[in-house]
């Protein structure tokens, strides 16, 4: 049986509120925290990349229990996960290597989020939250790249603002998507009812007698 072609932001408006969640509660709590320990903040956002790296791998199972492709879904759960493992190996070294591989990640990860809205989205609204994650993310980068006098734990609590954005873009287009999907229903309810002919009193007697 051929899979059904259905875009990555057709996915389960839950699997982009959950990802939302997640990254709020973990960049809120490494913005906020007052702890200055880089290796403990690197640990947390490697626990948070590897609990969204695992999601996805949940979204690419239910796309394929309900035959729909899912090769960008594995991608972007791989990459989670690698992302996710490096920061785990990264902590007995030097914490720039860490700070390399967050700006790394949220170049990346902006990029591809550029590209989807410019490439797959169609609803403005839709389009306007990736784009701003996006750019964020490239910013994030750029900023990190262009900037030498970041210590370890200033570096990772600003990446904590950056999780939030993310959180933030995710929970506000999962609900978006819902509420979408519920529209789209409707009215596919309402036009499915229209184009039923009804059947009159008179011509149900009818058939009735014979």
């Amino acid at each position: 049986m051929s899979k059904i072609q259905r875009k990555y932001i057709d996915s389960h408006w839950l699997v982009f509120g959950i990802e939302g969640v997640v990254a709020l509660i973990f960049g809120w709590f490494v913005l906020f925290s007052n702890s200055q320990d880089a290796t403990f903040l690197i640990a947390t956002v490697s626990c948070m990349l590897l609990i969204l790296g695992l999601i996805e791998l949940f979204n690419v199972l239910h796309r394929e229990h309900f035959r729909r492709t899912w090769g960008f879904s594995a991608v972007i759960a791989v990459f989670e996960l690698i992302t996710a493992l490096a920061l785990f190996t990264s902590l007995t070294q030097n914490p720039a290597i860490a700070m390399i591989i967050l700006s790394v990640y949220a170049l990346v990860r902006g990029v591809f989020e550029i590209l989807i809205a410019a490439r797959s989205i169609d609803d403005l609204t839709d389009r306007f939250i990736w784009l701003v994650c996006g750019i964020c993310g490239i910013i994030f980068a750029f900023i990190v790249f262009n900037s030498g006098h970041f210590t370890p734990g200033t570096f990772v609590k600003f990446f904590g603002s950056y999780l939030m954005v993310i959180g933030l873009s995710n929970l506000i287009y999962g609900v978006h998507n819902r509420d979408q999907k519920e529209a789209d229903r409707v009215a596919r309810s309402a036009s499915h009812k229209k184009s039923t002919p009804k059947v009159s009193k008179s011509q149900g007697r009818l058939t009735k007698k014979k």
